[in-house]
């Protein structure tokens, strides 16, 4: 554990206090960092375990290390549960994949080219390379706020996965692309999948964009799964025509004789889109305001009421309020302190989840007893959090009273109408003569997003339209 403190400290001092000893990372300390990662990922966030996509995942997944130059590691592979795109890497050979990702998928080359790449950080020892270069480094706060629970853990695994990118820069993420092309190569793939990847992430932020301008908020750019490449990546074209790319046909034959592309078709039929609704189990109690539109999630053990403007969330030692206020021209920054009357937060941080605009913090009140307050925009309201703690019970776990004010924080969101009963699925149909996806999208009674989306997942944003006869997915 001092270790592990050492490490903590000298992230929070802006330095990397790294014993020189300890440069490289072995393997027997990679496999120990990502274990003990893997742990707190599986304990804290949700994971998607539906089996017929998890076999298959680990089955391309074993056929492309078959085909590295790591054969001795066993490579564990994950199925996070949300609808962000996110895919990452982490010591001792874990790799994870979003279901969100998942879904914007049309292949079994392209779920490869993922894999392969993320195959490669690991065989070309990315993390412990990046870590000797690095004073004061973004990436192994990942690493720290798992491993010390210093932080929410989905949201500090979803920063590893970006930080990671950003950290390994453009010449460790072409090598990446080189190994991993040489890989899928190998495996039978056709690495060309990886610039479809790339053309298929680049139109699902163009569409991010235009979604953040329509409704004034700040515009984000993404910074995950090869980010570092433009569309159009000449030097990438390059390392996959070195790879074979233009020789391969980019069909693989499975061992039981089916083209891989009805496999993927099988695999991920009916794969949850968005929230996941079906998966929320009894540890979760949902709130769902039905004039002001919002939901959010409640941990086990706590209870609701609800009064006019006000809800009032207790469990045995810890409350929370959420009041929603008029909306002010004030940053959410800003409208917290002048709400609340002060002049700084620790701990603070902003807020962005469902697109919604927010921002939380700590504050220390004038009897010494510290406060977890947040606001989130929402359509014309600002919703005020203020989580207090009831010392007449000891607090037989630190900090797990503020897991709990964050956690349900950061479950806030717009009401999702769900028309029919369940989570929407994902399913794929033939398309008819004269059939559009703005057509579609009214038949299924999608969302305002709902023409663009079935683009997107269909890799035809932002403007194509189905033909007669193809095979496409539609949401329902």
């Amino acid at each position: 554990m001092p270790s592990k403190v050492l490490l903590f400290l000298s992230v929070c001092l802006g330095i990397l206090i790294i014993p020189s000893s300890s440069l490289a990372m072995s393997e027997k300390k990679a496999a120990e960092v990502g274990r003990e990662m893997y742990q707190q990922i599986t304990s804290n966030m949700p994971i998607y375990q539906e089996t017929g996509i998890n076999k298959y995942l680990n089955r391309v997944g074993r056929l492309l290390v078959s085909n590295s130059d790591d054969l001795k590691r066993n490579y564990t592979f994950t199925i996070i549960d949300s609808p962000d795109i996110n895919a990452f890497a982490t010591p001792g050979a874990y790799i994870y994949i979003n279901r969100g990702l998942l879904n914007f998928m049309n292949s079994e080359a392209q779920l490869a080219a993922v894999i392969a790449h993320e195959i490669a950080h690991v065989t070309e020892d990315h993390a412990s390379r990046q870590k000797r270069a690095q004073t004061g480094s973004t990436v192994l706060s990942g690493i720290v706020a798992i491993l010390t629970q210093s932080s929410e853990v989905g949201r500090a695994s979803a920063l590893w996965g970006a930080a990671t990118v950003r950290g390994y820069g453009r010449d460790m993420e072409l090598e990446a692309d080189r190994v991993g092309a040489e890989i899928m190569q190998a495996s039978g793939y056709n690495p060309q999948a990886m610039m479809e990847m790339i053309a298929l992430l680049k139109d699902h932020e163009r569409f991010s964009k235009k979604k953040a301008r329509e409704s004034g908020q700040a515009i984000e750019t993404y910074h995950g799964l090869f980010s570092t490449h433009p569309r159009n990546d000449q030097r990438l074209r390059e390392v996959i025509k070195n790879a074979g790319g233009e020789e391969t046909k980019g069909k693989r034959i499975d061992d039981a004789g089916v083209d891989n592309v009805p496999q993927f078709r099988i695999a991920t039929n009916q794969l949850p889109w968005g929230e996941n609704f079906d998966a929320q189990t009894a540890t979760l109690s949902r709130f769902r305001h039905s004039r002001y539109r919002y939901q959010l999630d409640l941990p086990q053990g706590w209870e609701f009421e609800e009064k006019q403007n006000v809800l009032a969330a207790q469990s045995s030692d810890a409350a929370m309020t959420v009041e929603r206020k008029q909306r002010t021209a004030a940053t959410p920054e800003d409208f917290i302190k002048t709400t609340f009357g002060i002049s700084q937060l620790s701990k603070a941080e902003a807020l962005a989840q469902a697109r919604l605009k927010g921002h939380t913090g700590i504050f220390r009140q004038a009897n010494g007893i510290e406060q977890r307050v947040a606001v989130i925009y929402y359509g014309r309201g600002a919703y005020i959090f203020t989580g207090n703690n009831n010392k007449s019970t000891k607090d037989t776990e630190p900090g797990q009273r503020d897991k709990d004010f964050l956690a349900i924080i950061r479950s806030f969101r717009p009401h999702v109408s769900q028309r029919g009963q369940g989570t929407k699925t994902i399913h794929y149909v033939k398309a008819t003569a004269g059939a559009t996806y703005a057509k579609l999208a009214r038949q299924l009674k999608l969302d305002t997003d709902g023409e663009d989306e079935l683009r997107l997942i269909n890799n035809a944003y932002p403007r194509g339209e189905p033909q007669a006869g193809q095979w496409i997915k539609i949401i329902r």
